[in-house]
């Protein structure tokens, strides 16, 4: 009857196989896509932590700032002269700060802590009586533990 029926064969065309490569590019290039933008979320919140929290340190460091303006400002006031006035900078910096306030250079400092083993260090010079204040000598951040690079890399040793 019918010679040229092929018996249980797929007739599939040019176009169909077209068809079908593209869906598939498309899927593959969907999925990158998607965990790039899952990559990129995860960056973005770590960088928001980072951010915050050195935000934080910042807040804390103007508060020990303000609070050695102000005891300053209390010895300026209650002192009679440059003398006395130093004599209280210096015994009040000794009471309130104790190990972070060095006599010879006239300097306090605090160190804050911040996220992954970091640090905010503020160091302040204190002024005469004259200018009444104090000197920004370091507002910095730096790495206080030891940062170690994992550079061991898995690779099949062929057993």
């Amino acid at each position: 009857m019918n010679d040229k029926q092929s018996g249980g064969r797929a007739n599939i065309g040019t176009s169909s196989l077209i068809l079908i490569f593209i869906i598939l590019c498309l899927t593959i290039f969907g999925l990158l896509s998607l965990s790039s933008a899952g990559s990129d979320w995860n960056l973005a919140q770590k960088n928001a932590q980072s951010i915050k929290g050195y935000y934080e340190a910042d807040s804390q460091a103007v508060e020990f700032a303000a609070m050695v303006e102000a005891e300053l400002l209390e010895c300026a006031l209650s002192s009679s002269s440059e003398e006395v006035y130093q004599h209280m900078v210096k015994e009040r910096m000794k009471e309130k700060l104790g190990g972070c306030y060095d006599e010879t250079s006239n300097t306090v400092w605090k160190d804050v802590d911040m996220l992954y083993g970091q640090k905010l260090h503020v160091e302040l010079e204190i002024t005469g009586e004259e200018e009444r204040g104090y000197r920004i000598l370091a507002w910095n951040v730096y790495q206080s533990e030891d940062y170690e690079i994992d550079r061991s890399m898995p690779v099949w040793s062929g057993s």
